[in-house]
C-alpha cells in the first residue's frame, strides 16, 4: 500500500471483522455501528485499493483470493499498532514505565530507597535507574538531558534549570573520642586549621561548602586525607587519620561507640540539596508522578528522616 493510499483504522477493523464473522450485520454488533456505517467503510476501503475484497450474492459473502491474502498482513498491522497503543496507556496511566534519576551517595543509600518503596507499592510496575555520583556530576547529568531530574546542591542554577528545595541540614565535626578537639572552647577555622582533616573530594558539595567557608576568612581548607564517599571518611575518622566534616545524615555513632560529633562554629556550613531538573525538558507520568511525591513532602533536616506513612495516592 503506497503513501498516497488514504486508509482509516476504522475501515482495517471493518474489513478483519467481516472477513471474520462473515457477516456485515455481525460485524457492526462487534464493532458499535450501523450495518451501513459498515458498508460503507468496506467500500471506501476496496476503493482505496482498488480491489474487489469480498464477493457478494443473495446467499453469500466470500472473501476474493486478495482479500484472503490479506487478511494475515492487515491483522498483523492492527495488531501492532494495539500493542503500541497499549504500551503508551500502560506508561500513561504508570503501569509501566522507567525512573531515571540522578543523587548524591548519601541520597542513593539514605534518601530513596524508602520512598522508591512507598512509590512502588502504588505503581509495581515502574523500575529506577539510580545513578549516584558528586554533586557536579549530578549538575551535569541533569544539563545533558540524560535523567530525568537530580537531588543535589546547585549555588548558582543556571537560568533553564528548575529547583525545588528538598532538605537543608548543617555540617558538622566527627573526630574519635579522646581526639584534642573534644576539648576546644569552639570549633571554628583556626581551630580546625590545627588538626588533621579529612574532607570530601573536589566537585562534591560538601567540599565546595567546606572551601566556600574557608575562603570567606581568607583561608584555605589543607586535606590530610579526601574521600568520594562518606562511609570512606567515616572509615579514616576510625583509622585516627584526623577529622572529617560531613553533613549529619553523612554519619551514624551507632556504627562505633568510639565516634563523637560536634557543632562547627563557622557561617555557612550547611547545604541544602534540591530536585533540579531542565525547565524544558518533558518528564514521562512515573518520572513526573515521583517527582510530585517527593515534592509533597516538607522540607528535610536530614537524610534520615522517613517518608510520612499514608494512604495510597493518586500522583
Amino acid at each position: 500500500m503506497g503513501a498516497s493510499l488514504n486508509i482509516s483504522l476504522l475501515q482495517l477493523r471493518a474489513f478483519l471483522a467481516v472477513s471474520r464473522f462473515g457477516s456485515f450485520t455481525r460485524a457492526a454488533e462487534v464493532l458499535h455501528r450501523t450495518q451501513p456505517a459498515i458498508t460503507q467503510q468496506i467500500r471506501l476501503l476496496e476503493e482505496a485499493l482498488g480491489l474487489k475484497l469480498f464477493e457478494r450474492t443473495t446467499r453469500q459473502l466470500r472473501l476474493t483470493d486478495i482479500g484472503v491474502e490479506l487478511v494475515p498482513v492487515l491483522s498483523g498491522m492492527v495488531q501492532q499498532l494495539d500493542d503500541v497503543v497499549g504500551a503508551t496507556q500502560d506508561i500513561r496511566h504508570k503501569r509501566t514505565g522507567t525512573v531515571r534519576l540522578g543523587c548524591l551517595p548519601s541520597v542513593a543509600m539514605q534518601y530513596l530507597p524508602g520512598r522508591i518503596a512507598r512509590f512502588r507499592r502504588d505503581y509495581p510496575g515502574v523500575s529506577f535507574m539510580v545513578s549516584d555520583g558528586l554533586g557536579d556530576q549530578v549538575v551535569g547529568m541533569v544539563m545533558r538531558g540524560e535523567i530525568d531530574f537530580g537531588i543535589t546542591d546547585v549555588p548558582n542554577p543556571s537560568a533553564n534549570l528548575s529547583i525545588h528545595p528538598l532538605l537543608h541540614e548543617t555540617i558538622s565535626l566527627l573526630y574519635l573520642e579522646g581526639h584534642p578537639v573534644q576539648e576546644a572552647k569552639v570549633v571554628d577555622i583556626d581551630e580546625l586549621s590545627r588538626h588533621d582533616l579529612i574532607l570530601m573530594a573536589p566537585g562534591s558539595t560538601v567540599r565546595r561548602i567546606v572551601d566556600t567557608a574557608f575562603a570567606a576568612q581568607g583561608r584555605i581548607a589543607m586535606a590530610t586525607c579526601q574521600a568520594s564517599y562518606n562511609t570512606t571518611a567515616i572509615g579514616m575518622v576510625q583509622a585516627g587519620l584526623g577529622v572529617a566534616l560531613l553533613p549529619e545524615s553523612g554519619f551514624d555513632l551507632a556504627v562505633d561507640r568510639r565516634l563523637r560529633t560536634r557543632p562547627v562554629d563557622i557561617k555557612g556550613m550547611d547545604r541544602r540539596l534540591s530536585i533540579v531538573r531542565l525547565k524544558n525538558k518533558t518528564l514521562s507520568p512515573s518520572a513526573q508522578a515521583f517527582m510530585a511525591m517527593l515534592k509533597a513532602e516538607k522540607t528535610l533536616r536530614s537524610l534520615r528522616d522517613k517518608p510520612a506513612a499514608g494512604p495510597r495516592a493518586n500522583y
